[in-house]
């Protein structure tokens, strides 16, 4: 029997459901499935724990077409928010199945994980609060601003650079709290790395200062630990200099640097 005759059907056994989170573009996955055990769909695993989809909703608004995904408290994938939250998209999908039949119903990404707490019981458990992909077309566009900085984020389309040609990758030596420490840093003068990003354990966070073998980081790291390995990106202060020497990207710089002090169309008008 087909996914819609057994959705249709009266009387043709339980669905189970599926949840899959997905870090960015990246590989790193959260698979859990809504059943008594462990469910093999498109050769991936998801994990059967305690998961409990909310209702769909079909809306005008995206308040009433968002989802949520009831959890454990200690469920993996909501823990982490209680340090922060992904630097990147966290994109999902729901999927709901009758035996080997699977049909995906929903799609969104995730836009907030709440904590709650039972007065009466002391049971805890968390709540992933999905926004649909419809969400993005009610959202005001992206606009350039007139400029003496580049307006545009480092490694985009727009600004050109290509990441993988400056990456660079070594081994952490220490870790105290979010500050890591390794040799490759030092490779730099400092302030290379600030504004970069380092990735370790497939996890990406900004970098908020370097000075010598030292990289502060932004926000925490569950985790990491000293012997890691970790790539490592430099960043941008968006001023054409740094375009131009750092990235050799000056033609495509976005910004304005010869924007006159003075407004010609005042009574201080450039002569």
């Amino acid at each position: 029997m087909a996914f819609w005759d057994s959705e249709r059907s009266l009387a043709a056994g339980v669905p189970y459901e599926l949840h899959e989170f997905q870090l960015g573009d990246s590989g790193t996955y959260w698979r859990y499935a809504d059943a008594p055990v462990d469910v093999v769909y498109g050769g991936h695993a998801f994990t059967a724990c305690y998961c409990s989809g909310g209702r769909i909703e079909q809306g005008t608004t995206v308040l009433r077409s968002q989802t949520v995904v009831k959890v454990d408290w200690r469920n993996p994938f909501a823990w982490q928010y209680t340090v922060a939250a992904p630097e990147e998209t966290v994109h999902y999908v729901r999927y709901k199945g009758y035996g080997a039949d699977v049909a995906a119903i929903y799609r969104g990404d995730v836009a907030d994980v709440v904590f709650r707490q039972s007065d009466r019981k002391g049971t805890r458990w968390s709540e992933i609060v999905i926004d649909p992909v419809t969400a993005a077309m009610q959202r005001s566009g992206l606009m350039t601003r007139y400029s003496r900085q580049c307006g545009v984020e480092l490694y985009s389309e727009l600004c050109g650079v290509l990441r993988s040609g400056h990456k660079t990758s070594g081994t952490l030596d220490s870790v105290s709290g979010t500050t890591l420490t390794s040799t490759a840093f030092g490779e730099e003068d400092d302030g290379w790395w600030a504004g970069g990003d380092i990735v370790v354990n497939g996890r990406r966070r900004k970098i908020v200062d370097h000075a010598g073998n030292d990289v502060v980081i932004s926000p925490a790291l569950p985790g990491v630990a000293a012997g890691q390995p970790f790539d490592v990106y430099p960043g941008c202060d968006h001023l054409i200099a740094t375009c131009h020497t750092k990235f050799g990207n000056r033609d495509d710089y976005r910004g304005q640097p010869n924007i006159p002090d003075d407004d010609p169309f005042s009574q201080w008008g450039i002569l």
